[in-house]
């Protein structure tokens, strides 16, 4: 077995085919088999597959074909972090992870995984991590390339050299994507409240929800919804407002206040426990959910937009409910 001095690297690697790809995949995992470190890949059936049939020892890593992995960034990253805990008191000195985040080249979407990125070089300090994160430059959108090269402090390349990335951004300084507009945005809202409670915000998304999303959904909806009306309250400023669109098997709801909202686009990535007296829970918990969460700041306060049900849906295929 080869011992290594622990790293705590997130680095990037960009490919055209798959033959860049294994140039830049199957050294990193080779290298950490050699070295007796846990190996944890998160790709899909395909490359997972190429993995298996290019690697020495497939049997030593682990694969994660689940997608429910990336379900959300938050939830990723607590799934990891549960990971290495049991990896790190095993008495692993160095663990390698590499996988693809959800973006639009690989079939998903990448709202909220710019932030993930970021947080990621600092949410997992604790840890002795080395992350390969690579995308396919060939399918990959522009500003998820942005992204990539914004969000990692390295750079590796097929030849295996490496450089700095110079567009890096530290976590404080991480400049995010702005949100995706939603169709739904461009209708009048089935209902606007004014300065609700919690409780009225949940008994609105529930009696507008109920028979329009999912049963499995829909709580995940007031639950989150709840928690946005009373960090609006808790650490916002009035008037807060609630608005609702709805559309056959999806809903949005805004929760809006004045306030300047909380001092990091990264806020409630890090999972609840990890911090001292649970601060940011309420944050953590709405990111946690199945919704489609973005915070949103703007120059007259802070809002959290909450979606959920089928995604992509045309607003002129859409009617506001009454």
């Amino acid at each position: 077995m080869v011992t290594t001095a622990a790293r705590r690297l997130h680095e990037v690697g960009f490919y055209r085919s798959d033959a860049e790809f294994g140039a830049l995949i199957v050294p990193f995992v080779e290298e950490g088999l050699a070295a007796g470190d846990p190996v944890i890949i998160g790709y899909d059936a395909r490359k997972a597959s190429l993995l298996r049939s290019w690697v020495s020892d497939p049997g030593a890593v682990t694969f994660i074909t689940d997608s429910s992995l990336y379900s959300t960034p938050a939830g990723a990253i607590a799934s990891y972090w549960q990971l290495f805990e049991r990896h790190a008191a095993a008495g692993a000195t160095q663990i390698r992870i590499a996988g693809d985040v959800p973006h639009e080249g690989i079939g998903g979407r990448f709202a909220g995984w710019d932030c993930y990125e970021s947080a990621i070089n600092t949410v997992w300090d604790q840890f002795p991590i080395w992350s390969r994160c690579l995308y396919d430059a060939g399918t990959a959108a522009p500003r998820v390339l942005d992204i990539a090269q914004r969000t990692h402090p390295r750079v590796v390349l097929p030849s295996g050299l490496y450089q700095p990335s110079r567009r890096y951004q530290d976590p404080a300084v991480f400049e995010p994507l702005p949100p995706d507009p939603d169709p739904l945005e461009r209708l009048v809202p089935a209902l606007v409240l004014a300065d609700p409670s919690a409780f009225q915000a949940r008994q609105a998304v529930t009696s507008i929800g109920y028979g329009r999303l999912a049963d499995a959904i829909l709580p995940d909806l007031v639950i989150g919804v709840s928690e946005a009306v009373s960090n609006a309250w808790r650490h916002g400023r009035p008037p807060v407002m609630v608005r609702i669109w709805t559309a056959s098997g999806r809903m949005l709801v805004r929760v809006h206040d004045t306030g300047p909202g909380p001092g990091s686009p990264l806020a409630g990535l890090a999972p609840a426990w990890a911090g001292p007296g649970l601060h940011g829970a309420g944050l953590w918990l709405i990111r946690m959910l199945g919704l489609d969460a973005t915070l949103i700041r703007s120059r007259d306060g802070f809002t959290v937009r909450l979606a959920a049900g089928q995604p992509g849906v045309q607003a002129g295929h859409l009617r506001a409910a009454h």
